[in-house]
């Protein structure tokens, strides 16, 4: 799921991202991407890209249900839309809101299932 918050911001991307709870994730051919565990297990876990752009930033945002279950490969069950996304997004959307008021704190992201993914 994709979407654009329009500027001006009072955070770029990887701040906006860090503040949300993310971490920073460096995937296949070093691109960079922000990962959201939501147990302590590495799956599942929300997985975005973000990109500063126009003067907004630019959020493409997914469940990764599981790691690549083939090698050299990066197909993975992953969820790019339906509630869960949607829910997290929508937690993105309210933070870059409420970044207008000076107490703005995210809230917590929304539980995951523990309904497995299509392959698991």
């Amino acid at each position: 799921m994709k979407q654009f918050f329009p500027g001006p911001l009072k955070e770029n991307a990887r701040g906006l991202m860090r503040r949300l709870g993310y971490g920073e994730h460096r995937g296949h051919e070093g691109q960079l991407s922000y990962a959201l565990r939501v147990s302590g297990q590495l799956f599942p876990r929300y997985h975005a890209y973000v990109e500063d752009r126009d003067g907004g930033v630019q959020v493409n945002l997914h469940v990764d249900q599981k790691a690549a279950s083939y090698e050299g490969t990066s197909a993975h069950a992953g969820e790019y839309e339906g509630a869960l996304v949607e829910s997290e997004m929508q937690r993105i959307a309210q933070f870059v809101q409420g970044l207008a008021s000076p107490s703005a704190a995210p809230a917590s992201p929304p539980p995951l299932s523990s309904k497995k993914g299509f392959w698991g």
